[in-house]
């Protein structure tokens, strides 16, 4: 009896030992959705970094374009758990989908970053010569400041070729009434940039299309001209948007509507503020409770993204070794994040 009940103890203590590797060794795995832009490409990298080395969690990345990984998400079977730059009211559509309407599938992390764009100037231009709005530009004098070396027309870099924010640029220099007084210049980032840091090597003038966060930000003293404000879209295909109203003051028609896109639309305020978020599918607070409460609470500052978009689009430092190092130098703000505790996902939310 004694012998029988020591090898039923051994044999326990073996199937013990032979589970528990197994058990201890298992991770939770995470898919994270991989936008194209820097700004996302950073975040993607810090947030995998501190859920593999700080939430022991097993990470992988998969490319799509993001309404293709927003419909993923929103399954809530692992084929993508968090995406990483989803900018408000840009992806308003989708946000009253899968967020606070509809499904209800992702959900958002607690403090967004606000993201700005328009058009920017150096910080010389506006101290010496007091260009401070967009209205500004109509100044003959001032225009005259944007000129390129060896005279011609002033010039206004809207942006790379079929961005809708080149066209927007372009709508806006007629409705502000500087269109007479600048070339729409169209120009790919790199190009744009190049010809910023030429700008400020001459200390000469440089007007241009930008958004935040970049690393031109980090590099350089730049200045958003002032626009009215934003109060709505007025365009026929934001019926639906919350922003939408009938005399607002943004209607952009696409050229891929209409051939006269420029002349009908007509925009006259600042780019409506927006608000990034990190969306986790909601399926994660069974399946990762932790991974879930970390990704809920992460808060980034645009400025750090700056520094780290300048380390890897300018200085060519992989994305992945520039977020580990992210990660080691910002200990106590990853702290912070892993410091809630798992969130509570309701129907009310």
């Amino acid at each position: 009896m004694k012998t029988h009940f020591s090898c039923t103890l051994s044999a326990a203590a073996l199937l013990a030992s032979l589970m528990l590797p197994a058990a201890v060794m298992a991770k939770d795995k995470i898919v994270i959705g991989e936008q194209n832009w820097t700004g996302a490409i950073a975040i993607q990298h810090i947030l995998g970094e501190v859920i593999k080395t700080r939430l022991d969690g097993d990470v992988s990345y998969l490319a799509g374009d993001v309404p293709v990984l927003l419909s993923a998400a929103a399954k809530g079977d692992g084929s993508v758990d968090v995406l990483t730059d989803i900018w408000l009211p840009n992806q308003s559509a989708a946000w009253a989908r899968y967020v606070t309407g509809g499904t209800r599938s992702l959900v958002a992390n607690t403090h967004p970053y606000a993201g700005e764009q328009g058009f920017y100037i150096p910080g010389y231009l506006q101290d010496k010569y007091g260009v401070k709005s967009i209205y500004d530009l109509n100044k003959p004098e001032v225009a005259k400041l944007f000129e390129p070396l060896g005279g011609g027309k002033a010039q206004l870099l809207v942006g790379p070729a079929g961005w809708e924010s080149t066209y927007i640029g372009q709508i806006k220099a007629k409705d502000y009434g500087f269109a007479d007084k600048f070339e729409a210049v169209s120009t790919e980032a790199s190009v744009t940039y190049a010809k910023l840091a030429a700008a400020y090597k001459a200390q000469r003038g440089v007007v241009f299309y930008a958004y935040t966060p970049d690393w031109i930000f980090s590099a350089f003293d730049l200045r958003r001209l002032q626009e009215p404000a934003f109060d709505g879209y007025a365009q026929d295909n934001k019926k639906d948007d919350p922003l939408y109203k009938a005399d607002g003051c943004w209607k952009f028609i696409s050229p891929t509507v209409d051939p006269d896109w420029l002349n009908k639309s007509r925009i006259t305020c600042a780019f409506p503020d927006a608000k990034v978020h990190v969306l986790a599918s909601a399926a994660l607070q069974q399946r990762a409770p932790k991974i879930a409460g970390f990704l809920r609470n992460v808060a980034i500052e645009p400025a750090q993204l700056n520094d780290l978009i300048l380390k890897i689009e300018r200085e060519k430092l992989p994305a992945d070794v520039a977020a580990k190092a992210w990660v080691k130098a910002n200990g106590a703000t990853v702290d912070q994040w892993l410091a809630a505790s798992a969130p509570t996902v309701s129907s009310s939310q």
